[in-house]
């Protein structure tokens, strides 16, 4: 991770004996957050950071085999969702999640099972469908239920990993030119540890926290940019028919292109969690 300005730097140390780096910036209610490791990088976010650290406590952290961090697995699920917990833990718990990616995944899991450190999940993701697990989207003609292109991506990953990050990025980010897919990519492959990422891949598309978004009921807000091209905006709808409870909100453009709006949710969110203590 690249030391953000006016952060103060931490480290934790995990059981296995892993070192996890983490940053705090801002003072007020804590908020973590825990974005997608496979092809995206912290500094995606600097703007939302910006933007809640003048009234928030906002830490960042990098998940094992992540810049600063050890670059040793297990990168599966379980493991990533016990390092999420003991940051949180060290950052003073009670927290309030932004969670991108599988970064859902692991936050889900606290949150579900240790509310004392995760409280509230706020997802940002290009399209409400794209919290689903795999086992939802099977049947349907969306582009994220084709196996064949998930392994396609997979196989790459494990052979060409820079090849992946660029298909991924490109896919994902329809908006960057030539030039600003070049420097994700740079610097997507500085962050990661790129021969752990197709195992922390495999777990990530067979991963099901159905039941943990359950358990935590209203204490999940989603924000979405609406359709999405792997998606195609058809699967919203069993968003809300799965998990009645949750917020879903679409954002303008983006929660990532607008930190401003993504910003005031959690700003909004965070009140109402102060509130109800």
């Amino acid at each position: 991770m690249t030391h953000t300005a006016g952060a103060t730097t931490h480290t934790v140390k995990r059981p296995d004996g892993a070192e996890l780096h983490w940053e705090m910036k801002g003072e007020g209610p804590l908020v973590v957050l825990a974005h997608h490791t496979l092809w995206s990088h912290p500094a995606v976010y600097a703007g939302l950071v910006d933007e809640l650290a003048s009234d928030h406590e906002v830490v960042l952290y990098d998940p094992r085999g992540c810049g600063g961090s050890t670059a040793r697995g297990p990168y599966d699920l379980e493991t990533d969702a016990a390092d999420l917990a003991g940051v949180a833990e060290a950052a003073g718990g009670g927290a309030l999640t932004i969670a991108v990616g599988n970064g859902f995944n692991r936050t889900a899991r606290v949150g579900a099972s240790q509310p004392d450190l995760i409280s509230r999940v706020i997802a940002i993701a290009p399209s409400a469908a794209a919290i689903l697990p795999r086992a939802e989207l099977k049947g349907s003609d969306v582009l994220a239920a084709s196996e064949s292109v998930a392994e396609l991506v997979l196989q790459m990953m494990e052979t060409d990993p820079r090849g992946a990050l660029r298909t991924m990025i490109a896919a994902t980010n329809p908006g960057l030119d030539e030039e600003q897919v070049r420097k994700r990519v740079e610097t997507v492959a500085g962050y990661l540890d790129l021969d752990g990422e197709s195992e922390r891949a495999r777990a990530w598309l067979s991963d099901d926290v159905r039941e943990q978004v359950r358990i935590l009921g209203d204490r999940v807000w989603i924000l979405h940019g609406g359709d999405d091209p792997l998606f195609e905006g058809v699967l919203g709808a069993r968003v809300a028919e799965l998990f009645p409870d949750a917020h879903l909100q679409q954002v303008a453009d983006g929660p990532v292109s607008r930190p401003d709006i993504t910003a005031g949710w959690v700003r909004q969110v965070s009140r109402a969690a102060t509130a109800g203590r």
